[in-house]
């Protein structure tokens, strides 16, 4: 796919304040008739640019009111990345894992119903895992941006 223009990131704005918005709608508020906004969209779907259209479960509303990072250390082999990659995968209460540079090798956010399930989550799900060398756990206090930009990929720096 070319670049986006400046309809196609409106239309990605648009829909990305939306679980799962009309065609009609996103048309009209990008100035454009419905048969262009629903090509340009199918366009930006088989392209990999609109990975997926989803709802956005309230964590909280659902019992898991804690948020926090396990920033894991592992032990230094293939071995471990692979092994840590592919059994983190199963926690159901990861959502998002991220292979990093610097002193710490993996960052982990998730979700727990309270300190207890976040404690055994950790001493008894990861630090069971092969490789596993240490991790501190930062408990998130308050969360002031939890979404994906659009704006701020539409215009990068």
């Amino acid at each position: 796919m070319g670049a986006l223009d400046a309809i196609d990131w409106q239309l990605l704005s648009l829909m990305a304040d939306a679980v799962t918005p009309a065609i009609a709608a996103l048309a009209t508020a990008a100035g454009i008739s419905e048969a262009d906004a629903a090509k340009r969209i199918d366009r930006l779907r088989e392209s990999g640019v609109i990975a997926s259209v989803q709802a956005r479960i309230a964590p909280d509303r659902v019992g898991l009111p804690i948020t926090a990072f396990f920033i894991v250390r592992v032990a230094q082999t293939e071995d471990s990345y692979q092994a840590i990659d592919h059994l983190i995968r199963e926690f159901d209460q990861v959502q998002e894992a991220h292979a990093v540079s610097g002193q710490y090798d993996w960052i982990i956010k998730v979700r727990a119903a309270d300190p207890e399930d976040l404690r055994n989550l950790l001493t008894r799900r990861l630090a069971l895992l092969p490789g596993f060398v240490r991790a501190e756990t930062l408990i998130v206090l308050s969360t002031a941006i939890d979404a994906v930009n659009v704006e701020a990929v539409s215009h990068p720096r």
